[in-house]
């Protein structure tokens, strides 16, 4: 059974696939993927870390830029912090506000965008209205060295590389764990 967070990130990727779509008027391959986490990679000479789908087998893939494709991204879940419902009356609903990332690399000489409009005219159309846009990062050699630490990603020329932050909050109730209310 699927997150509820698990599912907001598949309707942005719908969304950003059609955004796409929309704005070029052309189909573009692109590796939209989902939560991914960093992995600990150790080698005789250092301690590292790079991003990562992680699935129930422990199996990791790959998440980074790929030339197979002219875009990509993936989410990261970055933190979870927790309220209580305001309101009158008996409720004892609880919020869950999670914290997310969407990283984003493409090709600019392919998608005949750079990295300020591929942000503006596809990424933050595609983010949910309840959803809270929090910041974008276009420095690539800040938000590159933060997905691969003590790892040197180099990318190229033609590569862009930024993240944008946002924040979704689900209502839930302790005793019934079953439904979330994106919020």
């Amino acid at each position: 059974m699927k997150s509820t967070v698990e599912t907001i990130v598949e309707k942005i990727n719908e969304a950003i696939d059609r955004q796409l779509i929309c704005r070029t008027g052309n189909e573009f391959a692109g590796q939209l993927l989902g939560i991914a986490f960093p992995i600990q990679i150790k080698d005789e000479l250092t301690d590292s870390s790079m991003p990562a789908i992680i699935d129930t087998d422990g199996e990791c893939s790959y998440v980074f830029s790929d030339d197979s494709y002219a875009y990509g991204l993936y989410h990261r879940l970055l933190s979870k912090t927790y309220a209580k419902e305001k309101g009158f009356g008996d409720g004892d609903r609880d919020i869950e506000i999670n914290e997310m990332a969407i990283v984003v690399w493409g090709f600019s000489n392919q998608l005949e965008m750079n990295a300020i409009d591929f942000e503006r005219q596809i990424i933050i159309p595609s983010i949910p209205k309840k959803a809270a846009l929090v910041a974008s990062d276009f420095d690539s050699y800040r938000v590159s060295n933060s997905e691969f630490r003590n790892a040197n990603y180099l990318n190229k020329p033609e590569e862009f590389i930024f993240s944008v932050r946002y924040k979704v909050q689900f209502l839930f109730d302790r005793d019934c764990e079953l439904e979330r209310k994106c919020v």
